[in-house]
């Protein structure tokens, strides 16, 4: 029976990776993350309904851990207006019908704002009717609002930035106009508005940054955060001098759009959006505990040079299931795969975290890894860490494991390299033979039944790129990677000469198939092992494994 029918806008956040990573520095990608990050609590709700309904409850305080919000219904105490549900860069508001429809003002005060305080970042909004049926809201017509808001991507293309005049200057770091300016070491330097507040809006990230983790870390019952700080350059991530990589990681939660499907409403909705932020960063509030007591330990004294407070890592997105991170390219492999395991791992039904659902409490995932040289622009980093995250998922997808499987994929680029990943991988790497790249690889997977996913288990990986210098001359494993690009006579010849030598290819048990003509069934596993050695430590790896 319906009881009610509402007013509805549902607003979303557009091209939020373009806005992200539009510029080459980490302090501006840190403010643009965290103005998406508090969009529709600083500007919609503080800046925006508060005003304009005094009478009603708005709360700009995002309170993702408290688990009795978990399912709250907001609509049924309403007065004139209400927020029933932010998440996943959206944002529905509730209206009564019987009152002044103030739609159309709520969106056009909400986008001057926006043009004027959040310059570049682009809005979609839809608006139609909601039923209240039995209590709960109608899913048809909240489906009906998303399909609407999708109609209306395709139509209406916002413009948000200021057009360039023929006596402009454009912006050093994103391109734009140019149109402020400030002192920085000592020069005068001409940015964009769009620029500019990113910039002056990182000091507040890094604080709620660290605020959110405090408070994580203390119902966990972890320690150390409170004497750290997360960079906001590149060149502070701890690589040393002459060392200039660092990694862009992305990590994605698996078949997510079919889990929140089953879900039969709104507040069951929003109670598992809710309960997978609590795990997705909960799993990175853990891996941060044991980046500190590595640190503490001085684990990562001989492979970089951290200042006294930085840790090695600066997450930039952490939404729902989505992750991405910087961190130096010899810590990329180790961070992801713990992060991996801390999501797959069952999270206790006692836990702060106050997981209910399957869904929550063991979570599988894919990431992609793009290690790349300090200069390399950001958002193709990031575009590459996606595409190769996408490879993961296709691994995934293949194998078909009910329980859910978790995979990576990376890359390593050296300068300029073909934009694409399946262009990087079609003119790099292939060989006479087949592919000179053997990933995808599954993390957490030491139990698994299928032998492709045996093959292709990332401790195979890593297990070789350890024991490769004690069982090969440095030389020969350089002359192993051009081996491979050619053909069978050459690789036959090579593994004679290693006989006499009397050095061998490294014992992997998973591998034995690749050691008598270094192939199989297309496919070589040696050239990801001989990349990798410059950007894995086994040394520090054992001692991370020690820690408690």
């Amino acid at each position: 029976m319906v009881q009610k029918v509402f007013n509805a806008l549902l607003f979303d956040t557009r091209s939020i990776q373009r806005y992200i990573y539009s510029g080459d520095r980490l302090r501006t990608n840190v403010g643009a993350s965290y103005i998406v990050d508090r969009l529709f609590f600083d500007v919609l709700i503080g800046g925006v309904l508060k005003e304009m309904f005094p009478e009603d409850k708005f709360s700009t305080k995002d309170d993702a851990w408290d688990p009795t919000a978990d399912t709250a219904q907001p609509w049924i105490e309403m007065n004139s207006c209400c927020v029933a549900y932010i998440g996943g860069g959206n944002a529905l508001v509730l209206f009564d019908s019987s009152k002044v429809d103030r739609r159309v003002e709520v969106v056009e005060k909400f986008t001057r704002k926006l043009l004027v305080e959040r310059p570049g970042l682009k809005v979609g909004v839809a608006s139609g009717k909601l039923e209240q049926i039995d209590d709960k809201l109608n899913q048809d017509d909240i489906d009906a609002l998303y399909l609407k808001l999708k109609e209306n991507q395709n139509r209406i293309f916002p413009a948000v930035n200021v057009p360039y005049s023929g006596l402009t200057l454009s912006c050093e770091i994103n391109g734009e106009t140019a149109n402020f300016c400030r002192r920085e070491d000592g020069e005068l330097r001409f940015i964009s508005q769009e620029a500019a507040v990113k910039a002056k809006i990182s000091t507040s990230a890094n604080e709620n940054l660290r605020d959110r983790f405090k408070e994580i870390f203390t119902l966990k019952k972890l320690d150390g955060l409170a004497d750290f700080d997360f960079p906001t350059e590149v060149e502070k991530l701890g690589q040393k001098e002459g060392e200039n990589y660092f990694a862009i990681i992305h990590v994605d939660g698996n078949n997510m759009g079919l889990k929140f499907r089953q879900c039969t409403g709104l507040v069951e909705r929003r109670k598992l959006s809710r309960e997978i932020r609590r795990k997705t960063e909960g799993a990175f509030a853990e891996l941060l505990a044991k980046i500190i007591r590595m640190k503490n330990a001085g684990g990562f004294d001989n492979v970089l040079k951290l200042d006294e407070n930085f840790l090695p890592i600066r997450p930039l997105i952490i939404g729902g299931d989505d992750v991405t991170f910087f961190c130096p390219a010899k810590m990329a492999i180790l961070f992801t795969k713990t992060l991996m395991e801390n999501l797959y791992a069952e999270t206790p039904e006692d836990a702060p975290e106050h997981l209910t659902g399957e869904i929550s409490r063991h979570m599988d995932a894919c990431a992609g890894i793009a290690i790349l040289p300090t200069k390399y622009p950001f958002f193709r980093g990031y575009e590459l860490a996606e595409q190769l995250c996408d490879a993961a998922k296709k691994s995934m997808r293949e194998l078909d494991d009910k329980s859910g499987s978790s995979w990576l994929d990376f890359a390593i680029l050296h300068g300029e390299q073909a934009p694409t990943l399946e262009q990087i991988r079609s003119t790099e790497y292939r060989g006479a033979r087949g592919n000179l790249h053997f990933g995808p690889y599954r993390v957490c997977n030491d139990s698994a039944p299928y032998k492709r996913d045996r093959l292709h288990n990332l401790e195979n990986l890593l297990t070789c790129t350890t024991k490769f210098p004690k069982a090969m001359a440095n030389n020969k494993i350089k002359e192993l990677r051009g081996v491979l690009q050619r053909g069978q006579d050459d690789a036959t010849k090579f593994l004679q000469q290693l006989d006499r030598q009397q050095q061998h290819l490294p014992d992997v048990p998973d591998w034995d198939n690749f050691k008598e003509t270094l192939w199989h069934n297309g496919a070589t596993p040696y050239v990801d092992a001989i990349e990798l050695m410059d950007f894995y430590s086994g040394e520090v790896a054992e001692a991370w494994q020690k820690l408690t």
